[in-house]
């Protein structure tokens, strides 16, 4: 009690400038921080290269074992019967083709006009009215019997020849005919005109040579029309049901059943060098984007996990792909993700592990990604509800199932809104992958845990045992530690819980802060039990390196006992940079001049919220059961929590771990509540509700 009021007072006494106090951080030895990047680059690059060539076996294993039995090659007989997976409308090319060519063949010829001829025929008629017969282009024979008649019976022979002719020009007999018009039509014309026969056969062949056909054939106009024709024929819609066959087995696969296979997602019989291509880029700029948002946030030297749990996506997607449920394959991921991250990092590891795994399957059909990304969001979503409290494997392995289930409904919603192909045996396969990925994520889980050093909630209840080998020291070696370290646990996880906060990592990391201490439990207050105080035989300096060197002892004992590096960090950060003020003043009394920096916890300082609250769970504990004997009341509790805060806040402790001065409130409430309930047996209550304690009543702690 003497011994720690020493280390009390002076804290008390920290009310100082701050620019005064502030403490500055030892030297120690640590890696180059160009040695640092090197390793994590190595480890990104080592952890990238192997995702690579996974992802690229196994596009060749699902090209060898599932694509070639479903392949088909253009323009070759069928080697089986190819079924349509959905519904899908499409255009009949061959079909459409025979009616653009009926179209065309329809249009034997475009008549024209010419309304060019008409107009001359009606002037050379006009010139023969004149006498003008050379001009009309009248033959030279006619020319010559026409002149040899007497003046009268020519005169009237080109009148009514010219009057004629242009009554008949002016005749849709002769406008729309593709032949002109007949003698016979022109001799019963000059019928009643007042011509003898010859004179009447005179005019007859005068017009029949001008009076030429004004509708004809025009072959360019004709072939253009054809061909507009054609092209204004829509093409032939069809629509082909799911379970319709496709191409039976021996019939020649057309250029457009080939089309309409690669649309079903039957492949070709060629390597997916596309595919190839895309997964490569994919698994690229997926494990930089997880790398930037995902372990940045969490632990860069987790590259290697990540990419172990991109590549179990790939390798369950192509193992379910053999059941037609391809999707499923994200369940074992998104099942070790959620019970071994934090969930907003494992929702977004579940979501860049979907789109890995769409990637490896875009070529199978635009429905299979899409429902691959469908249940990679369901799972996403779900998957932080269902995960949300493990307690037990069996608890572990149920979430497992329901979460297979829930993706095999979510499958089976796609294939019924697409009219996808499914039978009674769909339920029955969807059961038994949600039990065997289930149970193979039971499997994978340790050595998973093993090989990456990852923290599960499983692992985290097996290392808060009490039959755990170190506890099980520290109950007999150092029974006061133990105790201490029990306290501190119960304040951390309940402050844990109010912040939300991982309450398993934090009542782990409080269960083993202090194993370091097995190495000389005797020179800790704790383990003494009122006999002769250790310290008192030695100097200040050697007290000193003695209690700072638990936490290098600690981290020693940690890794021999194989503890995982997220409980080796509430080891070494769980006292930060601190001094140790009582042996620290106790030196300069006895004037050593000692040096500040020997009287300091190497650190470092607590970089994560949940390391912070063992901090001050820790020294809380420490300060009240050093003054349990002058704790009196309420008030008497709020002061030592409220100035161990204070003080940790003034030596900048807590800089690194996030904390807000509202989590500070919350946790100093929180700690308060549960102090008064650890000393319920004194009379410990609110300020507003305290009493004076009667003599004698007060009790003993």
């Amino acid at each position: 009690m003497r011994s720690f009021r020493g280390l009390w007072l002076p804290m008390k006494d920290m009310k100082k400038d701050k620019e005064k106090n502030k403490r500055q951080e030892p030297v120690r030895q640590q890696p180059k921080a160009e040695d640092r990047s090197h390793e994590r680059l190595k480890a990104t690059y080592l952890s990238l290269s192997a995702l690579l060539v996974v992802g690229c076996l196994l596009l060749v294993f699902r090209w060898v074992s599932i694509d070639i039995d479903r392949s088909f090659v253009k323009g070759l007989p069928a080697t089986r019967n190819y079924f349509a997976l959905f519904n899908m409308r499409y255009k009949d090319e061959k079909e459409t083709e025979q009616l653009r060519d009926f179209a065309k063949n329809s249009i034997v010829d475009v008549l024209v006009r010419k309304t060019g001829h008409i107009k001359e025929a009606q002037e050379r008629l006009s010139l023969i009215g004149e006498g003008r017969l050379e001009e009309a282009g009248v033959p030279q024979a006619f020319i010559e019997l026409i002149r040899a008649l007497p003046v009268e019976r020519r005169d009237l022979l080109l009148r009514v020849t010219s009057k004629a002719g242009l009554e008949v020009s002016e005749s849709d007999i002769y406008r729309d005919s593709m032949q002109g018009v007949s003698e016979d039509y022109l001799w019963r014309v000059l019928e009643n005109s007042g011509l003898d026969p010859g004179e009447a056969n005179i005019s007859v062949q005068v017009l029949s040579g001008i009076l030429v056909p004004a509708v004809s054939g025009e072959s360019g106009i004709t072939d253009r029309l054809r061909d507009i024709v054609a092209d204004a024929v829509d093409t032939v819609p069809k629509e082909i049901q799911a379970g319709e066959v496709i191409v039976s087995k021996g019939d020649t696969i057309t250029p457009q059943i080939a089309e309409l296979l690669r649309r079903q997602g039957y492949p070709e019989a060629a390597f997916p060098i596309k595919t190839l291509l895309i997964i490569s880029l994919s698994v690229i700029s997926v494990f930089i984007w997880a790398k930037k948002n995902v372990l940045t946030l969490w632990d860069e030297r987790k590259a290697g996990f990540l990419a172990f749990l991109f590549a179990l996506c790939l390798v369950m997607g192509v193992l379910s792909a053999f059941y037609g449920m391809t999707g499923l394959g994200i369940v074992p991921m998104a099942g070790i993700a959620y019970v071994t991250m934090p969930h907003r990092r494992a929702r977004a590891t579940v979501l860049a592990g979907t789109f890995l795994l769409a990637s490896l399957f875009f070529d199978v059909t635009p429905i299979s990604s899409g429902e691959i990304l469908l249940i990679g969001a369901v799972v996403a979503g779900i998957g932080e509800i269902l995960f949300r409290r493990i307690d037990s494997r069996s608890s572990l392995w149920l979430c497992m199932v329901q979460l297979g289930l829930v993706s095999g409904a979510a499958l089976l919603l796609s294939r019924w809104i697409f009219n996808s192909p499914f039978d009674y045996i769909f339920p029955l396969q969807v059961l038994f992958l949600s039990v065997l990925w289930g149970t193979l994520t039971m499997i994978i889980l340790p050595l998973t845990e093993g090989l990456f050093d990852v923290l599960s909630p499983l692992r985290l209840m097996e290392l808060c045992q009490p039959d755990h080998p170190l506890q099980k020291r520290l109950q007999i070696e150092a029974p006061g530690t133990y105790h201490h370290s029990q306290m501190v646990a119960i304040l951390a996880e309940a402050s844990s819980d109010a912040l939300r906060l991982n309450s398993r990592l934090v009542k782990s990391g409080a269960f083993f802060h202090d194993i370091g201490k097995l190495k000389r439990p005797q020179f800790f207050v704790e383990n003494q039990f009122g006999s002769k105080n250790a310290h008192d035989d030695i100097s200040p300096v050697m007290s000193a390196l003695v209690i700072v060197s638990h936490v290098r002892e600690g981290l020693d004992l940690a890794l021999e006992n194989k503890l995982p590096e997220g409980i080796r960090h509430f080891i070494a950060e769980h006292h930060g940079t601190t001094c140790l003020g009582y042996f620290y003043k106790k030196a300069k009394k006895m004037g050593l001049d000692p040096s500040e920096s020997q009287f300091r916890y190497p650190g470092p300082r607590p970089k994560t919220k949940e390391t912070g609250l063992v901090m001050l769970a820790d020294s809380i504990e420490a300060a009240v059961r050093a003054e349990r004997e002058n704790i009196k009341s309420f008030m008497d509790l709020k002061e030592i929590v409220d100035g161990v805060t204070e003080s940790k806040l003034r030596d900048g402790q807590l800089d690194d771990t996030g904390f807000t001065l509202l989590d500070l409130a919350k946790i100093k409430e929180v700690m308060l509540k549960t102090l008064k309930s650890m000393y319920h047996t004194r009379n410990i209550v609110p300020l507003q509700e305290n009493k004076t304690p009667e003599n004698g009543k007060d009790g003993q702690m």
